[in-house]
């Protein structure tokens, strides 16, 4: 069957992964049944089970309950999450300009509570451990399909007392408008980006595919140095590409 020492099930999920990257096999053609494909390579059921499970989890095939094996769609259409979220001081939440520049309809849903920092949060926030944060969780949806989701944290000392100190009950929405309104006003946003296997309640909120990765995105808003909000947001990598638009200085 090929390569000598290699699992069976490893050489028969090299040979169909072949097919599908070669094109002999597209996206949504159902995958022979099993009984054809113990036939084919003389290895037993669970053999090519075990072929399935890693090629599903590569996310080039998707199992469907009663149908069968199917050939994943490895070219969906795309949508952006930009990195130029700031080239013009926004005075709305970039998400919900972004899905409504696609025609789409933008909503979200929140649940927000007073806690107290862990250290990971304090040191992004540059607080103390225990001190008091407004974490905020967030799911947001293009047309009823889930999008993102993202987890907020704010030093409950900078907006204790104020109109925004609970996230989502003024009339502004988006970080940079709402602190705006209360006179800090942000300079800086810092971003790390990660890939990670989704975990289990994410999958299931964000509806992805097995084998599919998250794009991780770390986001910190700072005023003139200062910490004033950073949040956690995950993505499915096979429905998200991320654009960025990076500005240089003009040559002296």
């Amino acid at each position: 069957m090929g390569y000598q020492g290699k699992p069976a099930y490893q050489q028969i999920a090299d040979d169909i992964r072949q097919q599908v990257l070669d094109g002999a096999l597209q996206a949504g053609d159902r995958l022979p049944t099993e009984a054809h494909l113990m036939a084919e390579y003389g290895v037993s059921r669970i053999v090519i089970r075990n072929a399935m499970d890693l090629l599903q989890n590569e996310g080039l095939v998707l199992k469907r309950q009663g149908a069968g094996t199917f050939v994943r769609e490895q070219t969906p259409a795309r949508k952006r999450i930009s990195g130029d979220l700031y080239g013009k001081r926004p005075t709305a939440s970039p998400m919900k300009r972004a899905a409504e520049a696609e025609g789409r309809r933008s909503e979200w849903e929140y649940q927000t509570r007073t806690t107290t920092a862990t250290k990971a949060i304090a040191e992004r926030l540059g607080i103390q451990p225990g001190d008091d944060v407004v974490r905020t969780h967030y799911t947001f949806t293009a047309d009823d399909e889930p999008v993102m989701l993202s987890t907020s944290y704010e030093p409950r000392a900078l907006t204790g007392g104020t109109p925004i100190e609970q996230p989502e009950g003024g009339a502004v929405s988006g970080v940079v408008p709402r602190f705006d309104s209360i006179g800090l006003h942000i300079t800086q946003v810092v971003e790390e980006v990660n890939a990670r296997a989704p975990r289990p309640y994410e999958g299931e909120a964000l509806r992805v595919a097995p084998g599919v990765p998250v794009i991780t995105i770390t986001r910190t808003y700072l005023a003139n140095e200062r910490p004033v909000e950073t949040c956690d947001m995950v993505v499915a990598a096979d429905k998200y590409t991320l654009s960025y638009s990076i500005p240089i200085p003009p040559a002296e």
